[in-house]
């Protein structure tokens, strides 16, 4: 029986947020903050400058960093972008990255839940400590 792509998004979200269980403690702290925030910074933003932001802090080194990272990563499989996230959505038609902004938007509900109940990081705990 197919799945419907809300099914799809939390599956795949349940994947990606759980692969970071046995990180970093404050690896996940920051990625948990992070998943709380983003949808925020999107709908404030846009999604091009949203994902720039978390580029910039994924250049840096140190936990944070790796946090950025994670998000990136799991940003890019959730749109099926493979490699450079920025760039595509910089270079995307306009419709195109409407819809991927929509997407996020949808599927990122799913990440702002695990985040709670697999990371266990509450929303409005502070992930710029």
């Amino acid at each position: 029986m197919s799945q419907t792509r809300s099914q799809k998004d939390m599956q795949r979200a349940l994947e990606l947020v759980s692969s970071l269980e046995r990180a970093d403690p404050e690896v996940k702290r920051i990625y948990g903050g992070l998943c709380h925030s983003f949808p925020v910074m999107v709908l404030q933003s846009g999604l091009c400058q949203a994902v720039a932001f978390s580029a910039d802090k994924a250049s840096g080194d140190g936990k944070r960093a790796q946090a950025h990272q994670h998000l990136l990563e799991h940003l890019g499989e959730m749109l099926g972008v493979r490699g450079k996230l920025l760039e595509a959505l910089q270079s995307a038609p306009t419709p195109v990255y409407m819809h991927h902004t929509r997407r996020v938007l949808e599927a990122w509900v799913y990440f702002k839940r695990f985040a709670v109940s697999v990371l266990q990081v509450q929303a409005g705990e502070d992930h710029e400590k």
